[in-house]
């Protein structure tokens, strides 16, 4: 498991001191299975980084059928990228969609930072091209693999989330229905 501690410092070069700083600007904080952190329309406030559990990002429809973009765990980072930069209202929901342990930071923490510490600026550069580079395959993904091949890559890189989480979750994540998935998975 790592921290955030480890996190930032696999991706980043920085003294103890700067990295204490940074780490002082975020806060812990426990939340419920179902609990949000954001809501769609209104502005993300908050970058998320998971401790523990797993959080989603989704959108509902008119119809009230729900659209999962994605799944996270332990050690990633997340916010609703347009909302929490631009200070547009979200397209996106996030939430715990198990008991988790994460730490926030504030938008203004966080952008303060990002003039204050050359190294946190430049991981956060590192934060947007791999969320851009995971965005190009997971179009890449939708557009031309099987549900088959879909559910396959899912589940080479998260074997443990199909205990973890509804499996409607991971079916709306791999653009298939509930049932689609349960034949898949027999297979």
């Amino acid at each position: 498991m790592k921290t955030l501690a480890e996190s930032i410092m696999l991706h980043s070069h920085m003294d103890k001191n700067v990295k204490n700083e940074i780490l002082a600007q975020f806060n812990p904080l426990k939340l419920k299975n179902k609990e949000l952190l954001v809501k769609s329309g209104e502005i993300a406030m908050s970058m998320i980084y998971i401790d523990s559990g797993y959080l989603r990002m989704f959108n509902t429809d008119r119809d009230g059928n729900e659209a999962t973009v994605w799944i996270g765990s332990n050690g990633k980072f997340i916010t609703a990228i347009s909302s929490f930069v631009f200070q547009k209202p979200s397209f996106w929901n996030i939430e715990a969609i198990t008991d988790s342990q994460v730490h926030i930071i504030h938008r203004d923490k966080h952008f303060h930072l990002c003039k204050k510490y050359r190294e946190w600026l430049d991981f956060e550069n590192f934060l947007l091209s791999k969320t851009l580079a995971a965005l190009e395959y997971r179009m890449f993904v939708q557009m031309n693999l099987s549900a088959q091949q879909r559910y396959d890559e899912f589940f080479k890189g998260n074997p443990s989330v199909f205990n973890q989480i509804p499996s409607k979750y991971i079916a709306s994540f791999l653009g298939m229905s509930p049932e689609t998935l349960s034949r898949v998975r027999n297979k």
